[in-house]
């Protein structure tokens, strides 16, 4: 199951397995093994109605089930669909503004790029668990007097 925005779904309103479908964009197929799944659906009459509340419940229960959660010395890997340690420890640090930045590394596994975001405070805590590499300084463009030779500018 994808991961739907269970917040889509009026709460008010009841919804026929064609208007659910419509809501989240999948054939109204995939909405009926939402209910052989566990999603509630009032059957006593067609066309089969879905109450909003009891929808949006299921599509957050099903959220929470599919959550996986990292330890601090872990990294998400989109490959593997499960949290794995980076290769030999290492990751490096890349700043994205004052306050945050992203540590990036490669999962032990499947040698895919891992990525995780954290805040520039809670650096000096994964250099602990972490054998880390920051960058000392971003490069800067220098104005100089002379021209590239290539310019078309002149003087």
């Amino acid at each position: 199951m994808a991961n739907y925005n269970p917040n889509l779904v009026k709460i008010n309103r009841n919804y026929t397995f064609e208007e659910l479908a419509m809501v989240f964009g999948v054939h109204k197929n995939t909405v009926s093994s939402w209910v052989k799944n566990g999603l509630p659906c009032l059957k006593e009459r067609r066309p089969f109605l879905i109450l909003g509340t009891e929808a949006r419940a299921y599509l957050q229960q099903q959220r929470t089930v599919k959550k996986q959660k990292c330890k601090p010395d872990e990294f998400f890997c989109m490959r593997c669909k499960a949290p794995t340690k980076p290769a030999e420890n290492y990751v490096e640090y890349m700043p994205l503004s004052a306050t945050k930045g992203r540590l990036t590394g490669f999962c032990g596994r499947c040698e895919c790029v891992v990525n995780k975001f954290i805040s520039f405070d809670s650096l000096a805590r994964y250099s602990v668990i972490f054998n880390l590499s920051v960058p000392k300084a971003l490069e800067h463009i220098n104005d100089c007097d002379n021209p590239l030779l290539n310019s078309d500018l002149k003087k």
